[in-house]
């Protein structure tokens, strides 16, 4: 995958990808939010990267201009409906990188590619109820909301999270591109 936005890439993920994807898979400030533990040496850090991109389900975001990888995006074939033209979004950012409007960009081509180039029918995306920057990314980019599941899921520290869930059907994606 290659999508082109106007300060990022998404691409597929490589091995010279590892010392950026470490470099912010080791904060405690990243992992924690999207549910799972701070990655603590390189080594770790090559096998998770190197499973990711055998998934085929994991995606780079590089900057545009020197393609240093800043985060991920993820696109899963399964999700919390199960139905099978479902996609579920997920990712993650590099600290230094918040609040520059980059996740935006990055959900907002992917959302684009989902309804552009697949049979994808409903997108469906979620969050930790108290990580209110991924909350924002989602409401910024169109999402309507479904709900929050209570005790969604124990973490990796034994701390249960509640979650809540949004959804963008095809139908919803059209009507939004009408009125930009």
């Amino acid at each position: 995958m290659r999508l082109i936005g106007e300060e990022i890439i998404i691409r597929d993920l490589s091995l010279k990808d590892l010392n950026d994807y470490y470099e912010y898979a080791k904060c405690e400030d990243v992992g924690p939010n999207a549910g799972w533990k701070p990655i603590p040496d390189l080594e770790i850090c090559k096998r998770v990267l190197s499973g990711n991109i055998i998934s085929k389900d994991v995606f780079a975001i590089a900057l545009k201009d020197t393609n240093k990888l800043i985060g991920t995006i993820s696109l899963y074939n399964y999700g919390i409906r199960k139905y099978n033209k479902v996609k579920s979004l997920g990712f993650s950012l590099n600290k230094d990188y918040w609040n520059h409007g980059y996740m935006t960009q990055a959900v907002k081509l992917l959302i684009a590619y989902v309804f552009g180039k697949t049979d994808c029918e409903v997108l469906e995306v979620g969050h930790h109820s108290d990580n209110f920057a991924s909350k924002r990314v989602i409401e910024k980019c169109g999402f309507n909301y479904d709900g929050r599941l209570c005790k969604y899921k124990k973490l990796y520290n034994g701390r249960l999270v509640d979650a809540d869930f949004y959804s963008m059907t095809r139908e919803d994606y059209e009507r939004m591109k009408r009125y930009e």
